[in-house]
């Protein structure tokens, strides 16, 4: 029997999981897009406590502080800080485990996409509280939305805040400002421009100017709101658009950002880039351009312009797995979650999938920069990164070789696309592990 395409599942999900349904093959664009409506079977599963939750415990650690109470994570006298750290512990798997048994591979990787490229990131205190909300009540609540409203979920969220410092900005006329002697803080201003919206077409000057509209903002137990306190008074000019004070007037400025064409341009390179090459065909970013400023925003237009093109559908594979993607999908092909214990080649408590992504290049929610990990193939191609990838397939393959036949495995990998040298060396594996280690750690099987 020929072996199927499994372009749709290897470029737009990750990968084929042992004991689900065939994939039907090919690459259809509303069958994509209909992941985005269809209900998620294994959803429940992954349900975590809200940011609501989450700020209620804060409010809890606070109080505990002011009782004299020590709350610091390693002290165990603070019973809410306790439950913060174990939640925080929890959350970390869903990174792995939730796409490695998710059958809306599509959806899962747009969550991850612009989380990466909206980011925040578990080096500064007080983030790792927040990611997973930020991820599932930020991000996922608004992949088949519009990206404005995105941006100002993001942009309004606590870890957002804490990570890009917005926390300790004060507008230097506020009353704090004067009381204190404290001034503003341009690090969100700045990369909201540079990283979340336009990327270029504004000035020193805006970045000043939108951190002075953004100072005061908070988003805590009552909500998002400015605090008055610390709010810069007086008007502001802002990419030839003069905004007065107040979260409405954040929100304003954000509509407006989001749909400047500079905008358009980034989202659209930004998403032809992920998906398709590391140098994106310059008529489908235009295409995709043109879409998301006659849609509002939308994203799920954005998608069927994507989808659509050529390029989608084309078997060449250019896109190197990123190491999330790369374990992701190994897990799916020998059937597994990640946070299985006890495996042959593994440590006994767990499989350390933490441990392997960091080897690899991607600690888990720690990206290092702002602008998130590399969406090129240079940013996972030293030697150290490869080196560490074929670690995890061997081990990997060690603990699960005997399960099926590596020859077989092949095409249910990759289908077509499979190579006559991997299907060769596949074949001459002298062990069944040997075979499911070749496979996993093949140029083939890294290549989406």
């Amino acid at each position: 029997m020929e072996a199927p395409s499994l372009i749709e599942e290897i470029r737009f999900g990750y990968g084929p999981r042992m004991g689900s349904p065939p994939s039907p093959g090919g690459l259809e664009p509303e069958r994509l897009l209909a992941q985005l409506t269809a209900a998620d079977p294994t959803a429940a599963a992954w349900n975590r406590p809200s940011m609501a939750d989450r700020l209620t415990l804060l409010v809890q650690v606070r109080q505990d502080k002011m009782a004299g109470i020590d709350v610091s994570p390693k002290s165990n006298q603070s019973v809410a800080m306790d439950d913060l750290k174990r939640i925080e512990q929890d959350d970390a798997p869903t990174f792995f485990a939730r796409p490695a048994v998710a059958s809306l591979g599509f959806v899962e990787r747009l969550v991850n996409l612009w989380a990466n490229r909206i980011t925040v990131s578990n080096v500064s205190q007080g983030v790792g509280h927040h990611i997973q909300t930020f991820r599932d009540e930020a991000i996922r609540l608004n992949i088949a939305g519009r990206y404005a409203d995105m941006i100002k979920a993001t942009l309004w969220h606590p870890a957002m805040q804490i990570y890009l410092t917005q926390t300790e900005s004060v507008g230097p006329n506020s009353p704090v400002g004067k009381r204190k002697g404290r001034g503003l803080n341009e690090n969100l201003a700045r990369e909201f421009l540079e990283l979340h919206s336009m990327g270029k077409g504004y000035t020193q000057t805006d970045v000043t100017e939108l951190a002075k509209l953004l100072a005061g903002m908070v988003t805590d137990e009552t909500g998002p709101h400015v605090a008055k306190a610390r709010a810069e008074p007086g008007r502001k000019h802002i990419l030839g658009v003069t905004y007065g004070e107040g979260k409405d007037q954040i929100d304003k400025l954000v509509e407006d950002v989001a749909h400047r064409p500079e905008t358009a341009q980034a989202v659209a390179f930004f998403l032809a880039r992920h998906f398709i090459a590391d140098v994106p065909p310059p008529d489908l970013v235009q295409a995709l351009t043109a879409t998301y400023l006659a849609q509002d925003t939308q994203l799920v237009p954005l998608y069927r312009t994507l989808l659509q093109h050529p390029a989608a559908a084309d078997p060449n594979r250019q896109k190197v797995r990123t190491p999330q993607e790369f374990a992701v999908a190994s897990l799916r092909l020998t059937g597994l979650t990640g946070m299985e214990k006890g495996m042959l080649g593994f440590n006994k408590k767990s499989m350390m999938v933490p441990t392997y992504l960091t080897n690899m290049g991607q600690q888990p929610l720690k990206p290092l920069r702002p602008d998130g990990w590399p969406e090129v193939a240079a940013g996972w191609m030293t030697p150290p990164m490869m080196a560490s990838r074929i670690d995890w397939a061997t081990d990997l393959a060690r603990a699960t070789g005997d399960r099926a036949d590596p020859v077989a495995l092949v095409d249910f990998a990759l289908g077509d696309m499979a190579t006559p040298l991997l299907r060769r060396a596949v074949a001459g594996a002298e062990q069944r592990w040997e075979g499911l280690a070749v496979l996993i750690a093949s140029p083939d099987f890294s290549r989406r």
